[in-house]
């Protein structure tokens, strides 16, 4: 044997062994590091972020409010001031043909169709984006909205960037445009999420520093939590079974808690287990990793700050050119539609002009 030969396996010996070691020495988070990209919106810009290296790369859009992931590793970032939206291709990291408008589609679990909350609700092919319904439900100022259960639920918040004015929660039956209920909400709620798994809603409350868990269906309180300082935003991970909020707490500061939610026969819903992890900064928005073993907070000091929420460590800042106002964490290689070959180019031709039929 060669002893270049050698040097290679004694190295690939030594590789395997390091990681069987660190699986059990509590190593065992590099083996799990953050996956997909961060994207986030800020002053003029959109900046697409490596979660594990924090290097980042940014595009100029104008000033985008809302980003809108796709399938097929796409992320439109539409400009509402200048009536244009940006559409990223992820994988390559360079920008298609921008779109003269404003296009913010909203995807469910089918990657061929999607939503659209305006003054109709339509539903929309992906990506010919033609019209296959539209139902007459109008929504004046939609700050968050969910496609659920299959695509056949649609569970908006309607809210003023400012706080002002009441709340208002609506679900909407998608498979035949039905309004389920449109109901006001007591405070200033900033932000919802749901778990299927539990069949909860948990609302962040900023006027009262409360979580409230809700039953989605009819809106009926199941619980509530006081966090310290005020819940700025939330979201289910582990199955829906982890409760993350991310805090501004009353010194100025930040964290992230994180609450193991379960069901007593005496007690009710009830935090099982509570974990905090300190930020820089106070948090804006919360966004979960495509596999949930990760959160990132977007924060006021212009940084964005991933959170592994299994250790509850601190893993990697990314530096951003302001505030940001939204914040997505992407998967790159999500499957787009099921197209043909020639989706996109001229149906393939047979040429059989110089066939002699012999």
């Amino acid at each position: 044997m060669e002893v270049d030969d050698m040097k290679r396996i004694i190295c690939a010996f030594l590789a395997a062994a390091l990681v069987v070691i660190g699986l059990g020495t509590g190593w065992a988070k590099k083996q799990h590091p953050p996956v997909g990209m961060l994207a986030a919106s800020a002053e003029d810009e959109v900046l697409i972020a490596n979660p594990v290296t924090g290097e980042s790369q940014s595009f100029a859009t104008g000033p985008v409010a809302w980003l809108f992931p796709a399938p097929g590793g796409t992320l439109f970032a539409p400009d509402l001031v200048n009536g244009k939206t940006t559409v990223i291709d992820l994988p390559s990291l360079t920008t298609r043909d921008a779109i003269d408008g404003v296009t913010m589609p909203r995807f469910g679990s089918l990657t061929d169709r999607y939503v659209v909350v305006a003054k109709q609700l339509l539903v929309v092919s992906y990506p010919e984006r033609a019209l296959l319904n539209s139902f007459d439900i109008a929504f004046d100022h939609p700050w968050q909205a969910e496609v659920l259960v299959g695509n056949t639920i649609l569970i908006v918040l309607e809210r003023l960037p400012d706080g002002e004015g009441n709340s208002v929660l609506s679900v909407v039956q998608l498979t035949d445009g039905s309004l389920v209920y449109r109901r006001p909400l007591r405070g200033d709620i900033r932000h919802f999420s749901v778990s299927p798994a539990l069949g909860l809603m948990a609302l962040a409350d900023s006027s009262s520093n409360r979580v409230i868990l809700a039953d989605p269906a009819t809106l009926t309180p199941a619980a509530s939590f006081e966090v310290p300082g005020i819940p700025m935003d939330l979201l289910f991970v582990d199955n829906g079974e982890i409760l993350v909020v991310g805090v501004e707490r009353e010194d100025g500061g930040g964290e992230i808690d994180m609450w193991k939610i379960k069901h007593d026969k005496k007690e009710g819903w009830v935090r099982k287990k509570e974990w905090t992890v300190p930020l820089a900064a106070s948090p804006v928005r919360l966004a979960a990793s495509p596999d949930f073993r990760h959160v990132a907070a977007g924060l006021v000091n212009s940084q964005v700050q991933v959170v592994e929420i299994g250790e509850q460590v601190l893993v990697t800042t990314v530096d951003l050119p302001g505030v940001p106002r939204d914040l997505v964490w992407c998967d790159p290689f999500s499957e787009g539609p099921l197209l043909p070959d020639w989706s996109d180019e001229k149906p393939p031709e047979i040429d059989l002009s110089g066939f002699s039929g012999g």
